[in-house]
């Protein structure tokens, strides 16, 4: 696409040079900047306030070690990134308020930074990752080293006159640095695998690095040639990302790194839309558009989203970034998510890159009302995932996500043929996301964390067995289909599971009604209610098997049938007004429960200190057979 686009333009020709390129008001203009919301001039430099005559917390050689030699990466990346939020804040608020306050502590921040023996953390020490220790003469360019390039490139951007009024060796310090750790590295380098090179198979890592490097080289590269140069080769490294991505533009690494990978995809177009004066503009491109119309297809309610792979059920999308992609795409239900979602990170401190326009924009966006489009049907067959809501327009009622996919995915979990299923936009069904990153986390032992363990997916074991990471362990026969009442995802597991399954076919369909009454006002017949199906449908290889179907909730289920009936029923009281219930062939079936700690950081952002539920439901099977499981919600 772009390497096209390439052999058709001439870059130099196109952009800005450094000294005419103007995104935005530098500090020194006042009139701009007076001008901004007094609540987010107030909240800038108050959060600038929090660091007037900051200590800039040391990182200790031992502290970088420990990622080697504990896993703990947390420690240093703690320290690490407080630096970088302090002098975002210290910037902000300078150009807030205007009175040369923070320009000290803003001065202490970037010769701290600078200082640095290396931009990165610990757990992308290079590629080789051999030493627990950075190699100063290996200026390697990770996430974080070009983040840090970028907000530096930022800070002179914008404060360069008072800076200079100090000591013009405050600007010049930045230069050396950006020239020596990113610009060189950059051009002469070919070695880095996300510049898709020497590996195909990239990842968030390409646009989210270019980015960053993009700011770096618009803002301060003064040579038009050697600047126009690396843009072609920016846009080289993102024709490598965009050929990972299917023509539905699903991001097979979940939303959460959307922020991060088509997030920031736009990022870099937008900032080449910018430099250029509209001249380059790829908004057009339909998988631009689709990577682009992903988020919203994957929101569920307030701030839940589907969050297959490592992402958090909960996620504060970047509003003002998804509004002006949105706009640049002419798409209503993203500017509609934009508007309607909430969201902790409107123009608070963060890539200044997004920051900057967030607030420029924030009267205008801001001033909008309007609800979340509430897609009623998603299929996006390239990464296999659907999802389907009761009615358009609406959290209320039930909601299915289901995938297929392969176990080799982006931040894979072994999770092929997987589901999560809310009820009145609150969680029923669950994924249970992610622990806080260690060493252990991408590496061989990755999958000995329980988070990324089939048996802690929707999905069944088979004869004691979970599945297996690997490409080879997929899903087939996937078939989805939809109507107005109806809408079918079916998909055969057995390639997902070793040999030792001994299982030859198992088919698993999810089926959800949504009853006879059409359009947007909810099922007049109260006796005809919506409902959700799952049926597994299986041969072995032997007559006598244990199937184990495990389903992740969210809070504590309670057996209710009293053994009259065939069928089991568990009740789940998801809040005092939200209930469902699962119904399941009873036969000779055991319902175990196990209570799953959440006291991690990063599931206890989605879920709370209380813990998590899974129900698991063993039956011993002949050699063929079936198992249905319906689930449908409390009618109070």
């Amino acid at each position: 696409m772009f390497v096209e686009w390439l052999e058709c333009n001439k870059i130099s020709d196109l952009i800005r040079d450094t000294q005419s390129y103007h995104p935005y008001p530098k500090a020194t203009e006042r009139e701009k900047w007076n001008n901004i919301p007094e609540e987010v001039a107030k909240a800038c430099i108050q959060e600038a306030e929090k660091y007037l005559g900051f200590e800039w917390p040391s990182l200790p050689a031992t502290i970088f070690m420990a990622f080697m030699r504990t896993g703990d990466r947390e420690s240093y990346e703690e320290r690490h990134f407080l630096r970088r939020r302090a002098l975002e804040a210290l910037v902000l608020g300078e150009c807030a308020e205007g009175k040369g306050r923070f320009i000290d502590d803003i001065i202490n921040g970037i010769w701290c930074i600078c200082e640095e023996s290396f931009w990165g953390v610990s757990a992308h020490n290079s590629e080789k990752g051999t030493e627990p220790l950075p190699d100063v003469e290996d200026r390697y360019i990770d996430l974080f080293a070009a983040e840090t390039g970028a907000l530096l490139a930022w800070t002179k951007y914008l404060l360069a006159d008072e800076l200079n009024k100090v000591t013009h060796l405050i600007t010049r310090r930045i230069d050396i640095e950006l020239e020596d750790r990113i610009k060189k590295p950059f051009i002469y380098r070919e070695d880095f695998w996300w510049m898709g090179v020497v590996k195909k198979d990239v990842n968030n890592w390409t646009p989210w690095i270019v980015a960053n490097v993009m700011s770096v080289f618009l803002l301060n590269e003064y040579d038009q040639m050697r600047r126009a140069n690396a843009t072609e080769k920016m846009l080289r490294c993102l024709d490598r990302f965009m050929d990972t991505y299917h023509d539905d533009g699903g991001c097979d690494e979940g939303t959460s790194y959307w922020n991060v990978a088509g997030g920031a995809l736009f990022d870099c177009l937008d900032q080449l839309y910018l430099a250029s004066d509209g001249k380059i503009d790829f908004f057009s491109n339909e998988l631009v558009r689709q990577i682009g119309r992903y988020i919203y297809r994957c929101h569920i309610a307030d701030k839940y989203f589907i969050n297959f792979a490592d992402g958090s059920a909960k996620v504060d999308i970047s509003k003002d970034m998804v509004y002006r992609y949105g706009k640049r795409i002419g798409d209503p239900n993203m500017i509609s998510l934009a508007v309607g979602v909430p969201s902790n990170s409107d123009f608070k401190t963060g890539a200044l890159r997004r920051t900057l326009p967030a607030i420029f924009n924030y009267r205008e966006l801001s001033g909008k009302v309007m609800q979340p489009p509430y897609i009623r049907d998603v299929w996006m067959d390239g990464i296999q995932v659907m999802a389907a809501r009761e009615r358009e327009g609406s959290p209320e009622g039930l909601y299915l996500a289901a995938k297929g996919g392969h176990n080799d995915e982006n931040h894979n979990h072994n999770d092929v043929g997987s589901c999560i299923i809310f009820v009145d936009g609150l969680p029923g069904i669950i994924d249970i996301g992610v622990e806080t990153y260690t060493k252990k986390t991408f590496s061989d032992e990755r999958y000995e964390i329980w988070t990324m363990q089939s048996q802690y997916h929707n999905v069944p074991t088979i004869n004691g067995k979970m599945q297996n990471p690997g490409r080879e362990y997929c899903a087939s026969n996937v078939r989805y289909s939809m109507t107005d009442e109806n809408v079918t995802f079916s998909l055969d597991l057995q390639k997902a599971y070793p040999e030792e399954a001994e299982v030859k076919y198992y088919n698993r369909t999810y089926r959800m009604y949504r009853g006879k009454s059409k359009g947007e006002t909810l099922k007049a017949d109260a006796n005809d209610k919506a409902y959700i199906e799952i049926t597994d449908t299986y041969t072995f290889e032997k007559d006598s098997n244990t199937l184990s179907l495990n389903f992740m909730v969210w809070k504590k289920p309670e057996m209710i049938s009293d053994g009259s009936t065939a069928d089991g029923l568990i009740k789940v009281e998801i809040d005092a007004n939200t209930s469902f219930y699962m119904q399941f062939n009873k036969g000779n079936t055991k319902v175990d429960v196990e209570h799953c700690d959440t006291s991690d950081a990063r599931l206890r952002q989605a879920w709370g200190d209380e813990g998590i539920y899974r129900i698991v439901m063993t039956q011993v099977v002949p050699k063929e057979g079936s198992f249905n499981v319906r689930i449908y919600k409390d009618c109070r």
